[in-house]
Parts: C-alpha cells; structure tokens; sequence
C-alpha cells in the first residue's frame, strides 16, 4: 500500500520510492532535516488551534486502517473538525491535517511550515483529495495551511493571524487524471527489482533526498585521482587596491542567528533572522596585538537574544574605523532588522552598517585565487585553501545551520551539562569564524 508519503517521494525519484520500502537501512537522515521534521510536527499541532475543538483520529504515532475506520465513524456521528483524518482508497492511505466541515461542506488544510504555498505542495494536496473524494467525501475546497509572512507577534501567539490559508483547488483538479496511473505504476514498481536512476536535480531539490549517499556509492569509482593546485593565482594590483583603502582600527565580526517559524518574541516574523551571538577580533593598528570579545545569548523564552547583543555590540565595535564582514548581504540584513525593531539604538547600528567591508570581495571577484576553491568563495573553502592546517573540520557545529539548530535546542533542555557544553561548542565555531577572517586578511596582506 501506498501513503501520502511514499506517492510524493515516487513523484521526485521512483529509486527513492524503491528504496524507501526495501533498503530503509541506507537511509539518512541529517540533523537538519530531523530538525525540520520535528518542527513540522509541532507547527501542525499548534494549526490545529486554528479550528479548535476537533477530534484526533490517529491514536497512536502512525495513522492505519484502524484510524481510517475511526475517521468514517467521527464523520457519521457528526463530529465536524477531524485532526489527521483517515483515508483510504485505491491501495494508498492519507492522513488529512485538518478536515473541517463549514456549512455543510467539507474542507481539506495541509499544514506546511512555510511562509507561502509552493508548487510541491500542489502534489501533496492531490493525493488527499483523490483518496478522500474515493470514498465519498465531496469536498468544497482544499488549501495549502501556511505561515503568513507579514504576521508580527506581539503578546501570545494569535493563531488566526499567524496562519494564512491558500486554495489550491485548481491545481490539484487539474492533477487527478494523473493520480490512478501513477499508483499502479509505483505498485508495480515497487514489486521489481530496484530501478536505475541517475542521480541529478531531483536528487536536492525540492528536497535532498535522504538516499543520496547510498547513490552515490554507486556510482562506478575513478582511480585516477585529480589533483586540484593550492597554488595563488593573485591579481596582486587588486589585492593591495583592496587592503590599502582599510582603515585601522579594524574588527572581524560574525554573527549567528536562529530562524524560528514560529515567533518567539515580540516585534518577531515567522522565519526572521534572530542574531543571538557574535564573535569579534580587533586590532588597533597593522601588525599590532589581536583581542577577542564575543557574546552569546541566554536560551531563556522570556529573553529576546537581540537587545543585549545589539548593546553590546555597539560598544565592542564603537572604536573600528573598518568592520570586516563575510558576504556583508547578511550582516547588513540583520542590522537593518535590529534597527526596524529596536529604533531607540539605530544611531549606533547605522554607524556599525557606514563601516562593514566585505571582506569576501577578494574572492568573489577572483583577484585571489586557487583551484581547490574551484568556483566557491565560501569562507569554509577559502580558509584551508589560504592557510592550510586551518579547517572547520574538528568543530562540533560545521556550519550555522547546525549552530542554528543546536542553540534553539537549548530553550527546550533542562540538563545544565547539556547546555553548558552546548555553549562552549558554538563559541568556539563563532570564534572560529572571525579568526578564520583575521588569518584570511593576513594572506592578503602579504601579497
């Protein structure tokens, strides 16, 4: 039998389907998409707010035969909002987030933790209402169940207003001619060998797919291995043009920041860019002695992490005639945030934006350069290409998704020895950061 699952997954990639029945031993699953799932549970929970009172079908972690059989019952016995409603019809089961009954008529919400309806979810929607429409059910309308992007949260959570409900009707009719076929194909598929696909787009988008290891270790093995050079190519003209227009005093700044879908603090959107650490390395003249400051935030829900480090950072940076940033769209994004949010301290923030460089200029433009970069500029690729011994190898965190994720995990643990070692790993990556830019500029300055 097939699920609302396991029919998209056979949309994107049939091997992926394949494998998801046969191999689950080589799937993986990464932190950040543990991450995503969870979060999708919760914000599922709290749509259910949306449409209180209803009734649960699934009793237990999964929906099955049983929930379906309890779905039709709440539907004859009256029960008009029915939460992971039960379906099933043509060999393939579905769990309906939210069905509701308005007027006499019925209405199917998808829940997604996104801030729009996207094309993916179409897909989604239709299974359901091919299923549902199967076995009886007529339906009015069905609709993507989304965050809306302009919802601010001032106080508690107003789920009307945190929610935004877009109909996808047409589309989803539009795919139901389409929907029987693809069953017995992936039915029959699913009863024969496993199929050959190569790997490509669909692979990573609209989702990485947790198989792509296993792919890969398929893929036939060259031994002949290419060695890429560490060896400069320097336009030396532009890089003394880029560090002679520096300014001492100089900081490396870098910040963190947490994307929570659901807003935790007032003056927050769903998924904005919240900086709740930073790290900072200054120097008061070329060559001259290199100090340290850095701030993390607490992981308290009654502590909005940005007032404290907007202080903070005002004054850590108040004597730098020059602010390096990497890639500044970000750092400059966050500031101009704080200052739409906090505009009692947007003085001091304007001053810190009139003084950023990008210090990845260099590197995007290509005035240095070696092939192991190929055609990155990502900091975590040009620091061991520059300065060699020097990587992001070692840290516990290897990037600030994974420093994201570790840092929102702290509002929800209550053990201190947890937490305590939790702390100490994101400073020293956030640390990391700023003396990978130190290290970096050094290079640059000896051209």
């Amino acid at each position: 039998m097939l699920s609302k699952s396991r029919f998209t997954r056979g949309l994107i990639c049939e091997k992926s389907l394949w494998l998801y029945k046969h191999k689950k031993e080589e799937r993986v699953i990464s932190e950040s998409a543990q991450a995503i799932f969870a979060m999708g549970t919760s914000i599922g929970e709290l749509a259910t707010q949306y449409f209180p009172g209803g009734v649960m079908a699934v009793k237990g972690d999964f929906p099955t035969a049983d929930s379906a059989k309890y779905t039709l019952e709440l539907i004859a016995g009256g029960v008009e909002t029915i939460y992971e409603a039960t379906f099933i019809y043509d060999n393939t089961l579905v769990a309906v987030d939210i069905l509701h009954k308005n007027n006499g008529k019925w209405y199917l919400y998808e829940v997604k933790s996104t801030n729009s309806a996207k094309y993916e979810h179409v897909k989604d929607v239709a299974i359901q209402y091919y299923v549902v429409t199967g076995c009886g059910i007529q339906l009015e309308d069905a609709f993507v169940m989304h965050f809306n992007r302009d919802y601010v949260r001032q106080g508690d959570i107003d789920v009307k207003k945190l929610f935004n409900a877009t109909s996808v009707l047409n589309q989803v009719l539009s795919w139901q001619d389409e929907i029987r076929p693809r069953i017995s194909a992936f039915l029959s598929m699913l009863e024969g060998d496993e199929p050959l696909v190569e790997m490509g787009k669909h692979c990573t988008s609209p989702y990485t797919c947790d198989y792509t290891d296993y792919c890969k270790s398929l893929l036939p093995k060259t031994e002949e291995k290419i060695i890429l050079s560490s060896t400069p190519e320097v336009l030396p003209g532009k890089v003394r043009e880029y560090v002679s227009s520096v300014e001492y005093p100089i900081c490396h700044l870098d910040f963190e920041t947490i994307m929570p879908g659901v807003p935790l603090f007032d003056n927050t959107r769903p998924y904005q860019q919240l900086p709740f650490q930073y790290s900072i390395h200054f120097q008061n003249e070329k060559d001259g002695k290199i100090s340290h400051s850095e701030y993390l935030a607490p992981s308290d829900l009654n502590i909005d992490p940005r007032k404290e480090l907007i202080t903070r950072l005002i004054e850590d940076t108040k004597n730098a005639k020059t602010i390096f940033v990497y890639h500044i769209i970000f750092e400059r994004g966050r500031i101009k945030e704080m200052i739409r949010d906090f505009p009692e301290y947007s003085a001091g923030l304007k001053s810190i934006i009139s003084r950023l460089k990008d210090l990845i200029i260099p590197f995007k433009k290509k005035y240095y350069r070696t092939e192991t970069m190929g055609s990155s500029s990502s900091i975590k690729v040009v620091l061991p290409a520059v300065c060699p011994g020097l990587s992001y190898d070692n840290l516990e965190y290897p990037d600030g998704m994974a420093a994201s994720n570790a840092f929102l995990s702290m509002y929800y643990c209550n053990a201190p020895e947890t937490i305590a070692k939790t702390r100490k790993d994101l400073l020293e990556y956030c640390h990391l950061d700023t003396l990978a830019m130190v290290k970096i500029f050094e290079v640059l300055k000896g051209v």
